[in-house]
């Protein structure tokens, strides 16, 4: 999917930058050539369709452009950034692909040190010397025959409730994320800043709908409140999103934001007040969003529901999702009973990295257990009251 979808952006959407950072833009065109490159480099090494290839890369471009290779040959990317490099304890990769200075030596792992620190060219254009070493000027492997359920990529849970798990998404929760994002639509998405690290579900699962709609999407090395102001008013960004720890600290700054016209929470449950606050010091719309890493898609609210939606609830299921409340013993309850909520559509993870399937979060339904306790009002909307107790893995 991802090779096809680069391949049609490229054409489609040429120059136009696809990541922006502080140092550099990456644009579509040279997304596609280039992963084109790093997949002939990937194949050239011996990594096959299957392998796991670890991205302890920061956020930018080489960390898209490796991802967008490894999907080109068949390989599953597994971004740990470089701030959770104990991920790759859990992991049996066939090669490591990282920067200067962020891995020890590993003895017996295949490791490639890209030269991030190097390529001054301009902002305006991308230094593919930044790839030294891994990209190869030939074309990459010919396309492999379509299987959906072909993983793709691993994101990792947040790990606030025991370590973090691996979470793995193949061609057919890619293809459900992205038709639901984008449907049939080409060059509709507008700019925006990822508040979240390339590696996560955010970024890594979206991906397709990032490609299909012609998104540029603005990555700061570093998330804080004055770089985030900076980058939304320099490049006119319309939507702010975040978690409600990180819009309060953009809502603590006081700074105005002129051109800003949505407002998108997610990650983590926002109270009323914040919602109320933000609403009232910015003036637009403010929409709560949920879901869970293994559920790859969730609610939300709409930006013309009422405002007390997004105060008092998570909203309600978006097309294709379902939502279940049930009881400890599994059974379904009514409206306004309280149960841990699932949730179930095609965007459902395959499993866990070394656990396919693991029964302690998959009903006999295909139902994902979130861990979240809550219920649905009479309006629909799911609203969330705490957490259930976590049951043995």
């Amino acid at each position: 999917m991802l090779r096809l979808l680069a391949g049609e952006a490229a054409r489609r959407f040429g120059g136009r930058a696809a990541v922006v950072t502080g140092s550099a833009l990456l644009s579509f065109a040279d997304l596609d050539l280039l992963s084109d490159q790093v997949a002939a480099g990937l194949a050239h090494r011996g990594t096959r369709i299957g392998d796991v290839v670890v991205l302890a890369l920061p956020d930018g471009p080489e960390f898209v452009i490796c991802y967008v290779a490894a999907a080109k040959i068949g390989a599953v990317t597994a971004g740990i950034g470089v701030e959770r490099l104990g991920l790759l304890a859990g992991l049996d990769p066939a090669l490591v692909i990282t920067a200067p200075s962020v891995l020890p030596p590993l003895p017996g792992l295949d490791v490639v040190t890209l030269p991030t620190d190097r390529g001054r060219r301009s902002p305006q254009v991308y230094d593919p010397v930044r790839l030294t070493g891994l990209r190869r000027p030939e074309p990459p492997p010919p396309p492999f025959p379509p299987d959906p359920a072909r993983p793709v990529v691993i994101t990792f849970t947040a790990g606030r409730t025991g370590p973090p798990k691996g979470v793995v998404f193949g061609n057919r929760q890619l293809e459900a994320i992205r038709a639901h994002g984008a449907g049939l639509r080409w060059g509709t998405g507008d700019a925006r800043l990822v508040p979240y690290p390339l590696g996560q579900l955010g970024f890594a699962t979206r991906l397709p709908v990032f490609l299909q709609t012609g998104r540029t999407c603005h990555v700061v090395p570093e998330w804080t409140p004055d770089a985030v102001l900076r980058v939304l008013r320099e490049h006119k960004i319309g939507v702010l999103q975040g978690n409600p720890y990180q819009l309060s600290r953009i809502l603590a700054a006081g700074e105005d934001l002129p051109g800003l016209a949505l407002i998108l929470c997610s990650g983590a449950p926002a109270t009323p007040a914040l919602i109320r606050a933000l609403r009232t010091r910015y003036g637009v719309p403010v929409c709560n969003r949920y879901s869970c890493t293994e559920a790859g898609l969730g609610l939300g609210t709409r930006p013309d529901d009422p405002p007390e939606d997004a105060e008092l609830s998570v909203g309600r299921p978006r097309a294709g999702v379902n939502v279940s409340i049930r009881d400890a013993e599994g059974r379904m309850l009514p409206a306004e009973d309280q149960g841990e909520v699932l949730l179930r559509s095609n965007a459902v993870m395959s499993g866990y990295v070394g656990r396919s399937p693991d029964h302690a979060v998959f009903a006999k339904d295909g139902f994902i257990r979130t861990g979240d306790r809550g219920y649905i009002d009479h309006t629909g909307r799911l609203r969330l009251v705490g957490r259930v107790a976590r049951r043995p893995a």
